[in-house]
């Protein structure tokens, strides 16, 4: 949620007790450190003063501990403890008749020695900007974060989301001041919007909108204007509405169940469509409000809607009765009075899904640099394809982006904004250059995560790309590191223990994805021999911890996984078997040798490939733990699901190999192999329905 908008009740005062308790250290109670007064203060855009009943707001973050003091009012004053602390202050300003403006400033280090006062001036914050050069990409979302670097993976930040079109941001450190700890991102994800609305009298205006329920029919259309009051049938009972667009005004707090019982009025009386203008009369909620449809690229601003992801989310605003939008921030006022004259026009744009889409990240370490107004061409971005492989209407898929720079993690994606992926279709995506790591979420009626998958890659400048997600062959992989603990392998020793989360469903390009253990559609086990005798199982796939003695011997790991998912049709049965050696391991955690067997046939986007002929399967092996020399591979192909098999003939070296199998014309293939090393590791896989065949 944007700071700068909430409504706060709370005093600023700290407790002295909560921050300055004494230390007892070897046995000796340390002194409390010396108490001061903090005093914080904000100004403007316009000059004036913010007070305790303005939408100014501080976070006060300790750089010595990470305690931190959310949503002080400006004017307050803190009692806080000697020690540095990072200041980030954030308000609204008013602009009559339009969205009010957004401003975030900070004071990236304080040492706190003494009673002080600290004051930011907005005025002295940039505006923050970006546009490339596709003239037709207008819209989209922005956000400004600040935060500090409090340890190793340890961060405290604020993230403050606006819409461009309709918003401006500002930002800025207080003059003079810096820390090796701040850090500052601005983030912008541009497309050409979807959805646009415009007023049509005296002069067009745009209207922040988007979509409830089903999305509107693709095309133009200029509606007559209706205002239908609340939507019941005394408001519009005398009321010209036939074959218009009804705007209807309802409280901050309406439901899902009430709109949709209002809309069926409106169509009960003629109406063609309805805009949605949940009006806010509390100032703590003016230029906030925005419906969004979850999963949709919608503006920044729309965060802070309680209302609308009730709206979006629910059965009731699936079942509305004639095609609805919401309307939000100043224009929607401005609309709305459009529509009361009885003969206002409305414009409205619904274009397909976008196919071009820029995802923009500029950072900056020390303080907020005094340029945040970007023009970015396309040269300058790593232009990357996206292939959306296998997904279906009803389980689509939703693709997180963050950019991972300097420690931290920035990117529109960091506010949970995800953007639609494609059924079975590409599209053209810009970067900016450096590393992003990618969540693409399953998005399925079925609760679970097993459909998840994640990567990171590394793009350059001028550079084109191409990742395909969900494309055959699912199965075991091991790109990248866990998640938890951070940046741990796969399959790991410890000095005790051998620790694994195997990522059994891992797609062609490497993504990777395990299995869901709470999901009843995924179930299967995993089970350790050690020097042949059966050392320990558990009832999860691909997941297992063993506590292990420290002398070195010789493993067998094996683990099988089913998923019985109406979003998975394909490696519905996932089996595997690894053979390697282990001891006490000193220091850091071990990569275990475990060897990787990866197929990726040229198969379209269904995952499907030519029936009735020889077909070419590329298959590499590598190991978890780094480079190896590949001694051996053995493919076999079943057409029956893994009833019977056939040998392939496979040709290739150092981890590089075709595989030659003889399609029939229709039904789906499985694929099993063998692979070695020379260290003695080996792996068995098998893999039931890798693809399909057309």
């Amino acid at each position: 949620m944007n700071r700068a908008s909430k409504h706060f009740r709370r005093t600023a005062l700290l407790s002295t007790a909560l921050v300055s308790g004494l230390l007892a250290v070897s046995g000796v109670q340390a002194v409390a450190a010396p108490v001061y007064q903090l005093t914080l203060r904000m100004i403007d855009r316009n000059g004036a003063v913010a007070t305790a009943n303005s939408r100014a707001t501080f976070d006060v973050i300790s750089l010595s501990g990470g305690g931190r003091e959310s949503d002080v009012p400006a004017g307050s004053t803190l009692r806080l403890p000697a020690d540095r602390y990072a200041l980030v202050g954030s308000l609204i300003t008013p602009r009559p008749g339009l969205d009010p403006s957004m401003a975030a400033m900070a004071h990236p280090e304080l040492n706190l020695t003494r009673n002080t006062t600290v004051t930011l001036d907005t005025r002295q914050a940039a505006k923050v900007t970006a546009n490339v050069d596709q003239p037709e990409v207008t819209g989209g979302s922005s956000a400004v974060e600040m935060g500090v670097r409090l340890g190793a993976d340890q961060t405290q930040s604020m993230v403050f989301p606006f819409d461009q079109r309709f918003q401006e941001m500002f930002a800025g450190t207080l003059p003079g001041t810096s820390s090796a700890a701040f850090y500052f991102g601005a983030s912008h994800r541009l497309e050409q919007p979807r959805l646009e609305l415009f007023g049509e009298q005296p002069k067009r205006f745009p209207v922040l909108t988007a979509t409830i329920g089903a999305p509107l029919p693709v095309g133009s259309r200029t509606p007559a204007l209706a205002f239908g009051g609340a939507g019941r049938p005394q408001d519009l009972a005398g009321v010209e509405v036939r074959d218009r667009l009804v705007v209807l005004e309802l409280p901050w707090d309406t439901t899902p169940e009430t709109l949709a019982e209002r809309v069926t009025t409106v169509r009960d009386h003629g109406g063609a469509m309805v805009a949605a203008w949940l009006s806010t009369t509390g100032a703590a909620r003016q230029g906030t409000e925005l419906a969004g449809q979850p999963g949709s690229r919608i503006a920044a601003a729309a965060a802070a809607a309680e209302l609308s992801s009730k709206l979006t989310g629910s059965k009731a605003a699936g079942a509305l009765a004639l095609p609805t939008v919401q309307i939000a921030g100043a224009n929607a006022e401005r609309f709305a009075a459009l529509a009361r004259t009885g003969d206002g026009t409305a414009a409205m744009i619904a274009r397909p899904e976008i196919r071009d889409a820029y995802e923009l990240s500029f950072p900056a370490t020390g303080r907020v640099p005094a340029q945040l107004e970007h023009s970015v061409r396309k040269s300058e971005l790593a232009a990357v394809t996206m292939a959306f492989h296998g997904y279906s209407a009803e389980s689509p898929s939703q693709v997180h982006a963050i950019h991972r720079v300097a420690g931290v993690r920035l990117g529109m994606s960091r506010l949970g904004y995800g953007t639609p992926g494609l059924v079975q279709a590409e599209r053209q995506e810009y970067y900016t250059p450096g590393t992003w790591a990618f969540l693409n979420i399953l998005v399925s009626q079925t609760p679970s995560v097993g459909g998840d998958l994640r990567g990171e890659e590394l793009f350059a400048a001028g550079k084109s790309y191409r990742l395909a997600w969900n494309g055959a062959v699912t199965g075991p992989g091991f790109r990248g590191k866990r998640a938890y603990p951070a940046d741990s392998p796969w399959a790991a020793r410890t000095a005790q223990e051998i620790n694994i989360s195997i990522p059994l469903f891992s797609d062609g390009a490497g993504h990777t994805a395990t299995a869901d253990l709470d999901a009843p559609g995924d179930r299967g086990t995993t089970a350790l021999y050690r020097e042949g005798k059966l050392f320990g199982s558990q009832a999860t796939p691909g997941r297992a911890v063993f506590v292990a003695p420290t002398e070195e011997a010789g493993y067998r790991l094996t683990t099988e996984a089913e998923r019985d998912e109406p979003w998975a049709p394909l490696s519905t049965k996932v089996s595997a078997e690894w053979t390697f050696r282990s001891g006490h391991v000193q220091g850091p955690t071990r990569a275990l040798p475990l060897l990787e067997v990866r197929y990726t046939p040229a198969v379209d986007l269904a995952n499907t490939a030519p029936g009735g002929g020889t077909f070419t399967v590329p298959v590499t092996v590598s190991r978890q733990d780094g480079p190896a020399a590949i001694t051996g591979l053995q493919v076999e192909a079943s057409y029956d699901g893994g009833v019977n098999w056939q040998p392939a003939k496979v040709s290739g070296q150092d981890g590089r190999y075709n595989a030659e199998l003889s399609h029939p014309a229709t039904g789906s293939v499985s694929l099993r192999a063998k692979a070695a090393d020379a260290d003695g590791n080996t792996t068995t896989q098998s893999i039931i329905h890798a693809y399909r065949l057309r």
